[in-house]
């Protein structure tokens, strides 16, 4: 088995992270610590660094056309019986190289939302092991922002698909940003809350298609942690804390209420 199969998906995320330089200080920190006493993640991040560096060399002199940006944006607005057929025609591989490019990032943002309709919502187990892992993290926040303008597009650049996020500052309940977890072995997003000293992790696993019962949400403890789960708009919510389980409810209800009316 290769160095790369032994890695979990919650290193290759936080690896990658690391390469766009988008951990905090201290994260970044330390992982670079985990970098100088690991040598699998050492091995995994000179495979990437040098995957990168090959695509750069390979392809960063050469930008697709004008005229094929402007028959690409005019893709669906054709009709299947418009398109000229050619014939003998030569492509210039890099042009094609950066066409398929773009084909892979649609196709995968595509994929991404195909999946989703199949998850259900995760054991909560699961949610209070992310909980902690995050609590003994050096930041349990991937990008720091009260401002839901700023979390949610970091959402959809790393995973193409966010939350909703909303403000409860003037009930009690800080934004302080959001995260990635891996759940069940899938990476989905989780917004960050505080409430006095006690921190809330809203994870939200994509379920594309439903929509807010307005039923009660389901409640499970463990290890001290109280998690509640509700099925909303296209996710599957669980919001886990060591609040006192009816302080939690609260939060539930008013970060509902909140979605309900954005």
């Amino acid at each position: 088995m290769s160095d790369k199969l032994t890695l979990s998906d919650e290193d290759l995320v936080l690896l990658n992270t690391h390469l766009d330089g988008e951990l905090e200080r201290a994260a970044r920190a330390a992982f670079e610590r985990r970098l100088g006493s690991e040598p699998t993640l050492r091995v995994e991040r000179d495979r990437l660094l040098a995957l990168r560096q090959a695509l750069a060399v390979g392809l960063a002199k050469d930008i697709a056309s004008d005229r094929l940006r402007d028959r690409i944006a005019r893709i669906g607005e054709v009709n299947p019986v418009d398109l000229p057929v050619f014939r003998h025609r030569r492509f210039e591989w890099r042009q094609m190289a950066a066409s398929a490019e773009l084909a892979a990032g649609l196709a995968s943002a595509l994929t991404y939302q195909l999946a989703t309709p199949d998850r259900g919502a995760a054991a909560p187990a699961a949610i209070v092991a992310v909980h902690q892992r995050a609590l003994l993290a050096a930041n349990p926040v991937d990008v720091v922002s009260s401002d839901r303008h700023t979390v949610k597009p970091w959402f959809d650049s790393k995973l193409a698909v966010s939350p909703p996020v909303v403000d409860l500052a003037t009930d009690g309940y800080a934004l302080l940003g959001g995260r990635i977890d891996v759940v069940d072995g899938h990476s989905v997003p989780t917004l960050i809350y505080r409430h006095r000293e006690h921190l809330v992790s809203v994870v939200a696993v994509p379920a594309a298609g439903g929509r807010d019962s307005a039923g009660a949400p389901t409640r499970a403890s463990r290890d001290g942690y109280t998690v509640l789960t509700w099925r909303g708009t296209d996710f599957n919510f669980s919001a886990v804390s060591d609040l006192a389980p009816g302080e939690l409810e609260i939060f539930t209800s008013k970060f509902r209420a909140a979605v309900s009316g954005s």
